[in-house]
């Protein structure tokens, strides 16, 4: 099949425009997003960043954990009307406003508890209460400290860091604590998700 290099050139400089206007707005990301290979860039500091493929390109070993955990908690939450969990497609931004986002970021995974849950047709403008990231070997330990960071900084409760190479999941709490857990162990859903337990071996 034939390229339409025309087509291509096309593409290339929309995005490209797209890239470089400032400030970002929802409009504009949105948009972004709608081109394949950039849906997954996140904004920190007003600007783009996760042009590393590896950061965005997820195998089936990460999309069967998301699933997994995006059932489970998903059924326990609608069972017992606490709030909404969101997928991987869902924007939170931490800091900004439509028209100017400074900090946009999209966790694995996202509970966000009743009374601050606010239906909206754009991007969610607050922290979730929890975030879930499945972590990647690419991914390096000053950017999983940076999302630690910007997701506490703005009212995240707690951070699920998921290892699927070490088959373990690191609960990271607000005060700075953090408790690991292995399979053979289960997460306790604690105040944050009553009644909830993961057992880990389900998971990996």
């Amino acid at each position: 099949m034939a390229v339409d290099t025309m087509q291509v050139q096309k593409e290339v400089r929309t995005i490209i425009a797209l890239l470089m206007k400032r400030p970002i707005t929802e409009t504009v990301a949105m948009e972004v997003e709608t081109h394949e290979g950039f849906e997954h860039l996140e904004i920190v500091d007003g600007q783009w960043v996760g042009f590393d493929e590896d950061e965005y390109m997820a195998g089936e070993e990460h999309g069967r954990i998301e699933f997994k955990l995006l059932l489970s908690l998903g059924n326990h939450v609608q069972q017992q009307h606490l709030g909404m969990v969101y997928p991987g497609d869902t924007v939170f931004v931490l800091r900004g406003s439509p028209d100017d986002i400074q900090l946009k970021r999209r966790p694995d995974l996202a509970f966000v508890s009743r009374a601050r849950v606010k239906p909206s047709k754009g991007y969610i403008y607050a922290a979730p209460d929890l975030a879930v990231e499945i972590i990647s070997p690419s991914d390096t330990p000053k950017e999983i400290y940076k999302k630690l960071s910007d997701y506490f900084a703005y009212g995240t409760q707690q951070v699920w860091l998921v290892y699927p190479v070490e088959q373990k999941v690191i609960v990271h709490e607000i005060d700075g604590t953090a408790t690991t857990y292995h399979v053979g162990q289960s997460i306790p859903g604690g105040d944050l998700l009553p009644g909830f337990m993961l057992d880990l071996s389900a998971l990996f």
